[in-house]
């Protein structure tokens, strides 16, 4: 009942879009640091783990692995760039680390774009709004 062409919105429907399940994102477990992490990439680390909160899982851990060190690395490559003006082939490896950054952090809904589809699941269940309660009732 209701859906498209019937005059009566279906019961999934928010403003045009249907809602996506929250259990998308829904993951097991925090990440862990890597035990092997040096201690200069550790603040990257923890600085991911603030930024995700909520939607990085123990599933994530290699990801976060792999995104802190190319924070690092590309913290590296600004300071040479800085000592060494004019160098091409630091240029074409600090652009190549910074595509690959933006692409793990948009996995992680860490840019603007990305995080407009970024579901998080909740703990408590949705209270019906006023859209819900009038189909309901309807």
């Amino acid at each position: 009942m209701g859906g498209s062409g019937s005059g009566r919105p279906s019961e999934n429907w928010r403003g045009g879009r249907k809602p996506k399940s929250a259990m998308a994102v829904a993951g097991t477990g925090l990440p862990e640091i890597p035990a092997d992490m040096p201690i200069e990439v550790r603040p990257h680390w923890w600085r991911l783990i603030d930024m995700t909160q909520g939607v990085a899982f123990s599933q994530d851990t290699f990801a976060l692995t792999e995104l802190s060190w190319l924070l690092w690395r590309q913290q590296k490559f600004n300071e040479k760039l800085q000592s060494m003006p004019c160098d091409d082939e630091l240029n074409r490896l600090s652009l190549a680390i910074g595509r690959a950054i933006l692409i793990l952090l948009s996995q992680f809904g860490l840019t603007p774009r990305s995080r407009q589809s970024l579901l998080v699941p909740r703990d408590e269940p949705d209270e019906p709004d006023e859209l819900d309660r009038l189909q309901r009732d309807f």
